[in-house]
């Protein structure tokens, strides 16, 4: 069970070899719990995810935007698990609820993904929550990632070249099936510097990149 703030120190405390993780309860923590799912499952690899009282929640809650996007991902996600193709990210917050919103970066195949937790809404800083941002990252293929959450800007690069972004597409998943929405570009994609899933709403955006000299 956890119910302290800094979940993220508990989680990989219990992350190890052998010991699968498996998160029987948690919760206290409204804005927070949702990306505390993506994070678990996406970078520690957890089987079970249950907040306390799941039954008490309102249907527009966002633990159950949240949920309606696991579910789409839960076949990719099965597939991936394990073979250090996916990635959690969300700002760790401290035992006494500081937020650390210090970028992140990670390398996934041949690129190292920069990931932004700030800057996503028009919202005055005191009313943004950063403590509910995050998400996963899942590498489909050597130029193609997908990006699940909410509250995220990722950039990319690679090595002895500049990343490019080709292309970003919104969608969903039906029965394991892509549906592809929204061609996002112009200022969705800050004139094609990064990608950007904004705070409110969880969502999913498949990119593919390229490479230039």
């Amino acid at each position: 069970d956890i119910y302290f703030p800094n979940f993220v120190e508990w989680a990989r405390a219990y992350a190890v070899p052998g010991n699968p993780l498996f998160v029987p309860e948690t919760g206290r923590a409204p804005d927070a719990t949702p990306a505390n799912g993506f994070y678990a499952i996406g970078e520690l690899g957890a089987i079970g995810f249950s907040p306390f009282a799941i039954e008490s929640y309102k249907p527009d809650d966002p633990l159950g935007d949240a949920y309606d996007v696991l579910r789409q991902l839960t076949p990719l996600v099965l597939e991936h698990q394990g073979d250090d193709s996916m990635i959690g990210v969300r700002p760790p917050v401290s035992f006494d609820g500081i937020v650390d919103d210090t970028p992140q970066s990670f390398r996934l195949g041949d690129y190292t993904l920069h990931v932004a937790f700030k800057g996503t809404s028009p919202e005055p800083a005191p009313q943004r929550k950063v403590e509910a941002h995050g998400g996963l990252i899942i590498r489909l293929g050597a130029d193609e990632y997908l990006v699940a959450g909410q509250g995220l800007i990722v950039t990319f690069s690679t090595e002895g070249a500049t990343a490019g972004i080709e292309s970003i597409w919104e969608g969903t998943f039906v029965d394991g099936r892509w549906l592809p929405g929204r061609l996002l570009n112009g200022d969705e994609s800050h004139q094609g510097r990064h990608l950007r899933i904004p705070e409110g709403k969880f969502g999913i955006q498949r990119v593919r990149l390229y490479r230039y000299r």
